[in-house]
């Protein structure tokens, strides 16, 4: 006989080992997008533009706003995988604490925003 069928725990297995492979790159994503959007401030202040700090404000709220969905998304896929039986758990356990730094990096961007628009 050629090839057999993979069965349903093989199929399973695969399926989360995905899901943590897709949770740890959103959460690598999410670190990089949001970091590359940090370094644009300095770009804008060099460029010397009157209307750089709205611009810097703008681009950290949108930094916090994708921090946090891609954070979430990131945290509840690994999650998802760390809680199975028998699945992989690296990519899924590495893609959770990535997500997990994001909301929290989110909710301090956020705390932080909403205390120097106080001052």
């Amino acid at each position: 006989m050629s090839e057999s069928a993979p069965t349903t725990a093989q199929g399973s297995t695969t399926n989360f080992r995905l899901l943590g492979v897709i949770s740890f790159v959103i959460g690598a994503g999410a670190v990089l997008v949001t970091r590359l959007l940090g370094l644009a401030a300095p770009l804008l202040i060099s460029t010397g533009l009157p209307a750089a700090y709205e611009l810097i404000s703008g681009l950290g709220l949108l930094a916090n706003v994708l921090s946090l969905v891609l954070g979430i998304a990131a945290l509840v896929l690994g999650a998802l995988v760390l809680l199975r039986r028998g699945a992989p758990k690296g990519f899924a356990a590495a893609g959770a604490a990535l997500g997990g730094a994001e909301v929290l990096s989110a909710f301090i961007g956020f705390g932080q925003a909403a205390y120097y628009s106080f001052l």
